[in-house]
């Protein structure tokens, strides 16, 4: 499971760096990039695709007994999160109101919200 976190996190963390294209391009004056009309929700993603990636690698690093559900929950969740501001990114108001953008947020949350204290139990009891 180390070797998919640790994977997921550089694949993440590239397409972060990428993204910074993007949002050079949006706040250099250019009102749209392809469907992105706002530049603050794609800075809003890059970030959370930095965060999520060093989640994974610090999972990766120091934890000593993966479960492999959670390990997986928790790859999902961060690809899911982070990207949900691209979504939102679509709009210029910079909300999509859509009930399968609000499932997919509740789903993508609980994802995480299941594997981080799974992570911390399967922690403290190595």
């Amino acid at each position: 499971m180390k070797s998919v976190l640790i994977t997921s996190g550089l694949i993440q963390i590239s397409f972060a760096v990428m993204q910074g294209w993007v949002i050079s391009a949006m706040y250099s004056g250019m009102k749209r990039f392809g469907p992105l009309k706002n530049a603050k929700r794609v800075l809003q993603c890059h970030i959370d695709n930095i965060l999520m990636s060093l989640l994974q690698f610090a999972i990766a690093a120091v934890h000593p007994a993966i479960p492999t559900m959670a390990g997986w929950l928790l790859v999902i969740g961060s690809w899911v999160n982070a990207q949900l501001f691209l979504v939102h990114a679509t709009s210029a108001e910079g909300y999509v109101k859509s009930r399968a953008v609000s499932v997919v947020t509740l789903l993508s949350f609980s994802t995480l919200t299941i594997a981080y204290p799974w992570l911390l139990i399967a922690w403290l009891r190595s």
